[in-house]
């Protein structure tokens, strides 16, 4: 089970750091190429360099689609490397279907790719999360997304959309316990506070930190409920001179601020 995996990896990697596979072809270090066997080169050694501070990774899936067929495999090689280094994987694919297409989709992620979660757009309502879930698969629901211009949708009406999608997740917890999460940006401090208060102890992705802009001061600061919290950071370790470094800092910055 996804939670228990998780769990255990924060306990190894002493933090809850999750690194964020998103190879962007055109700043792969030059060393490694930008080949298709350069990019997967290049993710291997990310994960050599960042397990030991690295609770969970969370790959893009169009940073594999764009690289044609191949980039499935490379997809499904990257996955398996971080299981092998004992660490639970995030598909981050944003799929937001409904009926057969959203169970293609979750026999693609869970079957196929064996991924441990996924993270979905919940816009179609409960018909585009269940299909997921009945493979006894994880989801993080993207509640508040963490671009700027999301806030003109998610913060819409009274009580605001981003609200509506925690509730229907949190009804969905009942039905699929342990099964469900939510995606919360940290780029949107102010908006996090009254997500917190309906969101039950339902665990969080947070993306945002880092090449986002988002304050991890700022954002813990608004956080009360106990909870689970995976937080994400991508390009600010992947393409940092230093990934080993950069993972060791951000995992103790997010501790300290947690703390704090």
């Amino acid at each position: 089970m996804f939670i228990e995996k998780l769990e255990a990896s924060m306990q190894q990697s002493g933090g809850n750091l999750c690194v964020g596979l998103d190879p962007h072809r055109s700043q792969i270090p030059e060393r490694f190429k930008k080949s298709v066997k350069g990019i997967q080169s290049f993710l291997d050694w990310i994960i050599d360099e960042t397990a030991e501070h690295a609770c969970a990774y969370k790959p893009n899936s169009a940073f594999y689609e764009a690289l044609g067929s191949q980039g499935w495999d490379v997809l499904g090689h990257v996955i398996e490397r971080v299981h092998r280094a004992g660490r639970p994987v995030i598909l981050d694919a944003k799929r937001g279907d409904i009926a057969s297409t959203a169970a293609a989709y979750a026999s693609a992620a869970f079957d196929v790719l064996q991924t441990d979660a996924i993270t979905l757009v919940p816009y179609m309502g409960s018909n585009a999360i269940t299909p997921f879930l009945q493979t006894g698969g994880f989801a993080f629901v993207l509640t508040l997304p963490s671009n700027p211009s999301s806030r003109r949708v998610v913060e819409h009406g009274t009580p605001s959309l981003a609200e509506c999608v925690a509730t229907l997740t949190v009804e969905l917890a009942e039905e699929y316990p342990d099964q469900l999460g939510m995606v919360v940006g940290a780029t949107h401090a102010d908006a996090v506070a009254r997500l917190d208060d309906i969101s039950g102890n339902l665990p969080w992705l947070v993306p945002g930190i880092g090449a986002q802009g988002g304050q991890a001061d700022a954002f813990f600061a608004a956080v009360r409920q106990k909870r689970l919290m995976v937080v994400n950071a991508s390009r600010s370790i992947l393409f940092a001179p230093d990934p080993k470094h950069a993972a060791k800092q951000m995992k103790q910055d997010i501790k300290e601020a947690q703390i704090d």
